[in-house]
């Protein structure tokens, strides 16, 4: 289950976004991941203790990241078991302080596709879009 705050942050980060399902991962010291489901009341999370830590790294001095991958209801393309494969879209935030900053397209493909040791360019993911990430209102939060 959610803290009220963490809640009140996921669903300020997700509000603008399109879809009802995300792949939400944090990039702190170690980066973890949860799926996220959008439902009517609210989101079901695979692992809440993600956006626990999405909630107390914001307010961190040290940076971090968050990316949200969503689905799409387009069709990148079919693997050979006829297994559809939708596209992806892939935008992220920078986190800490207190503020949420978008990462705008660019920033993000090259974050995703350069590779970090030689700066050499990757391929890009196929049915992957990067794109850029909206700005978020944050909430005013409980104090504890």
């Amino acid at each position: 289950m959610l803290s009220p705050n963490a809640r009140a942050l996921l669903g300020a980060l997700l509000r603008d976004l399109p879809g009802d399902r995300y792949v939400l991962t944090l990039h702190t010291r170690h980066a973890m991941s949860t799926a996220l489901d959008r439902r009517s009341e609210g989101f079901d999370v695979e692992h809440p203790e993600v956006v626990e830590r999405l909630y107390t790294a914001l307010s961190a001095e040290a940076p971090a990241a968050v990316i949200v991958r969503t689905f799409t209801d387009r069709l990148s393309h079919t693997l050979a078991d006829g297994t559809a494969i939708p596209v992806k879209r892939v935008l992220g935030w920078r986190l800490g302080g207190g503020s949420i900053t978008p990462v705008d397209e660019a920033e993000m493909f090259n974050a995703h596709c350069v590779d970090a040791a030689s700066g050499e360019p990757t391929p890009p993911e196929r049915g992957v879009e990067y794109t850029s990430a909206p700005g978020v209102e944050l909430p005013a939060f409980e104090q504890p």
